[in-house]
C-alpha cells in the first residue's frame, strides 16, 4: 500500500498538491457524483454523436464506470475526499446508468439541452429521489471502504467559501454573489462529510485556518472556492505540524461547523451598502435556507415528509393558484418546507390573496 488518491473536485485536487507534493498520485476521480460512483452500470451512449467533443468525452468516460475496482486496485496510503460538485449539479439517468451532469451541459444552449431531455432522465439536483440515491450511495461508498481499503487513511475535507477577496481581476458584487451561492451549498457538503464520518472507520476531518481568502493567485481563478495560493501552503504547514492525519480530529468541530454556517450574516452585513438587495437576499437565505435544507438532506426519507413536495411542486402551486411565482427566497423556503403537497394547496387556498381573488372560495 503507497500513494495518495482523491475524490472531488478542486479542494482535493489543491489539498493534495501542497499537502502532498512529493507524493505519488496512485488514483485519482473529478467531478463525479458518490451516485454515478457507486453505480457499475456501464453504458455506450450512441446518442451524444454530433455533441461538443468536451460532454462527449466526460460523458463517455463516466459511462465506462469501474471507479470502485481502480481505487481499490491503487491501494492508497491516503485518500482525500470533498462533496463540493455533489452540491451543485443534477443526475443524468440512462437506462440504468447514473452519470453527472457536467458543467458544459448546463452553459449549453436550449436546443442541446432540450436533446438532453429526449435522451437522459434528468434527476434535478436537491430534489427528494435526488438525495435518496446519493445518501444511499453514500453509506455503500463508506461500506466499500472500510470492507476494501481498512487501512487506508482517508481526510474529509470541510473546505467552506470564503467571501474575502483581494485580488482586482472580478469585481467585488460579481464575487460576492458566487459566495451566496456557495454559502447555500456548503451546509449539503458539511452534513454529507459528518455522514461519512461517522461510517468510515479509518477517516478524519480536515477544516481550514479561519483566515481564508481568494486572490488572483488562486489556481482555477479567483472564486470563493478557490484558495489562494498563500491559503495552501499554509494549510500544509499545519497539516504537517500536526502530526499529518494521526493529528486530525476523528469527531466535527462544532464550533468551526456554526463560524462557518454564519459567514454569509458576517460577509452580507460589510458589502450591505455597496448592493442592498444582495445583502436582503443573504437574509433570506440564513433565516430560511438552513434549517429546511437540514431536515430535507439529514434525513430525505423520514415518514414526516408524508407526500413529499419538491421544489417545482411550490413554484408550480403558486403560478396555478395565485397566477405568479414567490415573491422572495424566504417565502419559497417556508412553503417548501410545509408537509405535503396537499398542506402547500390548502395553505395558499387558505391565503388573504387568493379569498381576494375568488370571493365566493368555498371552504373545504
Amino acid at each position: 500500500m503507497g500513494g495518495i488518491a482523491y475524490y472531488g473536485s478542486c479542494p482535493s485536487e489543491e489539498f493534495v498538491r501542497y499537502v502532498f507534493a512529493d507524493g505519488r498520485i496512485v488514483f485519482f476521480c473529478y467531478g463525479i457524483n458518490v451516485a454515478s460512483f457507486m453505480n457499475d452500470r456501464q453504458a455506450s451512449i450512441t446518442a451524444l454523436e454530433g455533441w461538443p467533443e468536451p460532454i462527449q468525452k466526460k460523458l463517455q468516460f463516466e459511462a465506462d464506470k469501474g471507479f470502485c475496482d481502480r481505487l481499490r486496485s491503487s491501494a492508497p496510503m491516503t485518500l482525500v475526499i470533498d462533496f463540493s460538485r455533489a452540491t451543485r449539479t443534477s443526475l443524468l439517468d440512462y437506462e440504468g446508468t447514473l452519470l453527472t451532469a457536467p458543467y458544459e451541459l448546463l452553459e449549453a444552449g436550449p436546443d442541446l439541452q432540450r436533446e438532453a431531455f429526449n435522451i437522459f432522465k434528468i434527476i434535478p439536483f436537491g430534489s427528494r429521489d435526488f438525495w435518496t440515491l446519493v445518501v444511499e450511495a453514500a453509506q455503500r461508498f463508506c461500506e466499500f471502504l472500510n470492507a476494501n481499503l481498512p487501512d487506508t487513511k482517508v481526510i474529509l475535507l470541510d473546505m467552506p467559501p470564503t467571501a474575502d477577496y483581494r485580488g482586482a481581476l472580478i469585481d467585488r458584487n460579481t464575487y460576492m454573489a458566487d459566495f451566496c451561492r456557495w454559502q447555500i451549498r456548503y451546509p449539503i457538503s458539511r452534513m454529507l462529510i459528518d455522514f461519512c464520518r461517522e461510517r468510515i472507520e479509518n477517516s478524519r476531518i480536515l477544516a481550514p485556518p479561519s483566515d481564508l481568502y481568494s486572490d488572483d493567485t488562486a489556481l482555477y481563478g479567483p472564486a470563493p472556492m478557490h484558495y489562494s495560493v498563500e491559503v495552501w501552503r499554509e494549510i500544509a504547514v499545519r497539516f504537517h505540524a500536526n502530526a499529518g492525519f494521526e493529528g486530525l480530529p476523528r469527531a466535527s468541530d462544532t464550533v468551526s461547523t456554526l463560524t462557518n454556517y454564519s459567514g454569509l450574516m458576517d460577509a452580507f452585513t460589510k458589502t450591505a451598502l455597496t448592493n442592498p438587495n444582495l445583502h436582503r437576499f443573504s437574509l433570506d437565505i440564513l433565516l430560511g435556507a438552513l434549517p429546511y435544507l437540514f431536515a430535507k438532506i439529514s434525513s430525505p426519507g423520514h415518514s414526516h415528509f408524508g407526500d413529499p413536495i419538491d421544489s417545482y411542486d411550490v413554484v408550480a402551486a403558486f403560478r396555478w393558484i395565485l397566477g405568479r411565482e414567490p415573491e422572495s427566497v424566504e417565502t419559497f423556503l417556508s412553503h417548501y418546507a410545509l408537509p405535503s403537497r396537499w398542506e402547500l394547496r390548502e395553505t395558499l387556498l387558505r391565503s388573504l390573496e387568493f379569498q381576494n381573488q375568488v370571493t365566493n372560495y368555498a371552504k373545504r
